[in-house]
């Protein structure tokens, strides 16, 4: 594989961040302005009034409760897609030490809403780009990010430890709240007057105040589910992932971070998660083959089913005990009804870097089918012989990353066959963190591949598959007849849903590690990495030109 200059360097400096990672718990949790936190929101329409209006455009995260990532509403398909155009450009200028933008833009009301991984904030003119307000941070965060809206207010995470509305009209700051451990990891949905949020597992870096961003996987943090009130930032509950005694060592064990928004069931309450691995991974010098860890590590790699209004967990399935590879079961979970052996059944499917994609009962947890998508080999070990070295497949960077998209019972998920070499100690490490980065630093890039599968939801059967030669860290996004995604390096694929074949393609001006919103005309994409990071707008008919990066000119090898 070849990776384009200037994607390449920043594809791979990013890549570290690609959902592997915790974050520190911090001693007070109080919301700001101070107070007794609520039991119950204040009472106001379930579907925030922007969300409802704007079901036709992309309110949310992955347009909708269900997390379909799918519209019937626009105006693109396979007769008209090649009519697509440069309709304006933003430039992005603010980039963390994982580059610029990992996060879907939502749109409602023909306003788009983005947030870049400095944590600010823009809402810009659909039809022009025009900026109508930024409300800028410049606080480092790891991503998946992105902001919610709902109730008149925009909801996002920082890179540190807080939560932060601010006014939908304006931008202005509201409140804030102060969460454990540390945030900038995730997208938040709005329900029922709540505000449903995760966050990681890790310690936020030592530096200036305000900077931003965190150190991985330090011991005695998990990832924490919360449900907040929308009006005051007040937590009404909070669910911690990781077992009360961090699995009998909590100087060194931690993990279960939240990456991605739920699933909600807006019939019965329920809020779907899925959960990161436990760390440390596979183990160090002196705890090696994560013998720190013993037992399943509970819920780590899990999806759970929590009561979206007292936090209850009212059912658990964890699909990966004791993991000794980062095989992260993070994805956002997908609600639909199937046709299972002649009967409709609720259903909820989670999907992760474990490379497995998997169907749930919506009521008992029951595995109803699993599907492995891409290579795998060496995962399903539970010990490395001492001194060997072995690859692993799906590795740190590999398996199913970023977003899926359902449609007609049919769910598309963009995975990586991309390993990684472990050894029991972490490659001698002295701690959690340093045995994570032992291993992403000898990931090779140029050896992976993306693949585009489809999946019937009543089988769990692949209907077909699509590669790439590169990797794909794009997700995937249905638009009538088609389903788009990206390559790393910046190639953007509308592939029939049919078959899987490209019926459309266009160089974006960076590299992606993002997923686009649709409306009407209109597509809106991040595209992050390179040296002219932008968020660009396609539109059917738009004149402006598609001009690939200066910074994608020369192909060279990856470093």
């Amino acid at each position: 594989m070849r990776l384009k200059n200037g994607v390449a360097f920043a594809g791979l400096t990013l890549l570290a961040f690609l959902f592997a990672g915790c974050q520190l718990f911090q001693d007070e949790t109080e919301p700001t302005p101070p107070g007794q936190q609520p039991t119950s929101p204040a009472e106001v329409p379930a579907v925030p009034p922007e969300v409802a209006a704007a079901a036709h455009e992309w309110p949310m995260g992955n347009r909708d409760y269900s997390n379909t990532r799918a519209t019937m509403d626009a105006q693109i398909d396979s007769t008209n897609v090649h009519e697509l155009g440069m309709a304006w450009t933003m430039p992005l200028t603010a980039a963390s030490d994982w580059g610029t933008a990992a996060s879907t833009p939502l749109i409602a009301n023909g306003i788009v809403y983005f947030q870049d991984l400095m944590t600010n904030v823009s809402a810009l003119d659909l039809e022009t780009g025009n900026i109508i307000w930024q409300q800028n941070y410049n606080r480092a965060a790891l991503g998946p990010n992105g902001p919610a809206i709902g109730w008149g207010k925009v909801f996002i995470q920082d890179g540190i430890n807080n939560f932060i509305a601010l006014d939908i009209d304006n931008g202005e700051e509201l409140w804030s709240t102060q969460l454990e451990p540390s945030t900038g990891t995730q997208q938040p949905y709005v329900y029922g007057g709540y505000v449903y949020t995760g966050t990681g597992a890790g310690k936020p870096v030592e530096g200036p105040e305000h900077s931003g961003g965190r150190q991985s996987y330090v011991g005695g943090t998990s990832g924490i589910v919360y449900g907040l009130d929308q009006e005051t930032g007040g937590i009404i509950w909070n669910f911690q992932v990781v077992e009360e005694g961090f699995w009998g060592d909590p100087d060194t064990n931690g993990g279960g971070a939240l990456w991605y928004p739920p699933g909600i069931d807006t019939d019965t309450g329920l809020t779907f998660w899925g959960t990161g691995n436990p760390a440390p991974f596979p183990g160090t010098v002196e705890q090696p083959n994560a013998s720190s860890r013993p037992g399943p590590n509970l819920y780590s790699n899990t999806m759970l089913a929590i009561d979206g209004s007292t936090g209850e967990l009212v059912w658990h399935n964890q699909v990966k005990s004791h993991d000794l590879f980062d095989l992260d079961f993070q994805g956002s979970p997908v609600l639909a009804t199937a046709l299972i052996d002649g009967q409709e059944r609720d259903v909820v499917m989670g999907w992760g870097k474990l490379g497995i994609v998997y169907a749930f009962d919506r009521q008992t947890g029951e595995i109803v089918w699993q599907t492995p998508v891409g290579e795998h080999q060496n995962d399903e070990l539970q010990e490395i012989p001492p001194g060997e070295e072995i690859l692993v497949i799906p590795g740190v960077w590999g398996g199913v990353e970023t977003p899926v998209a359902l449609a007609d019972s049919v769910l598309y998920v963009l995975t990586n066959n991309l390993g990684s070499p472990y050894t029991a100690t972490g490659f001698d490490s002295e701690n959690a963190a340093e045995a994570v980065t032992s291993s992403e630093g000898r990931t090779n890039l140029q050896d992976g591949e993306g693949v585009f599968v489809a999946i019937d939801i009543n089988t769990g059967d692949i209907l077909w598959e699509r590669h790439f030669e590169t990797p794909a860290f794009g997700g995937a996004t249905v638009v009538n007849d088609l389903v788009f995604t990206a390559t790393l390096g910046g190639t953007i694929h509308a592939l029939s849903r049919e078959d899987g074949s490209t019926v459309w393609s266009m160089q974006a001006p960076g590299g992606i590690i993002a997923w686009p919103a649709v409306a009407e005309d209109t597509i809106v994409w991040p595209a992050g990495l390179g040296r002219e990071p932008t968020l660009f707008a396609l539109r059917l008919g738009a004149e402006g030109d598609i001009v690939p990066p200066a910074a994608q000119a020369e192909p060279t090898e990856a470093p």
